[in-house]
């Protein structure tokens, strides 16, 4: 899994393989958070510390909002719930879970 952030005004790609069942838990919680529809300030640092978490905090929270496009931060973080849920669901066979994501 890869994000592309610009950082320091040069453009950085960060990457993780290793998704902990932790960060699937959290998951499904920022899901539900997300399909609330009620994001606060407060909620959205909530949503973005898991992006940062997925990716073992490589970059900050502070890094991700400078160096993610406006239009793209809500689709990067459903990108990535995306990719770590689709990851669990292709080993186990599941096929498509009616709990996942949000398609963005």
């Amino acid at each position: 899994m890869e994000i592309t952030l610009r950082i320091n005004g040069e453009t950085k790609t960060f990457s993780t393989g290793f998704i902990s069942g932790r960060m699937f838990r959290r998951a499904i919680a920022i899901e539900k958070l997300m399909k609330s529809g009620i994001v606060t300030e407060e909620s959205l640092d909530e949503i973005i510390d898991y992006v940062v978490g997925v990716f073992d905090g490589k970059f900050s929270r502070d890094e991700f909002y400078d160096g993610v496009e406006a239009d793209k931060l809500l689709p990067t973080v459903l990108e990535t719930i995306n990719q770590v849920v689709g990851k669990v669901s292709k080993v186990t066979g599941t096929g498509v879970d009616p709990n996942s994501p949000m398609k963005g």
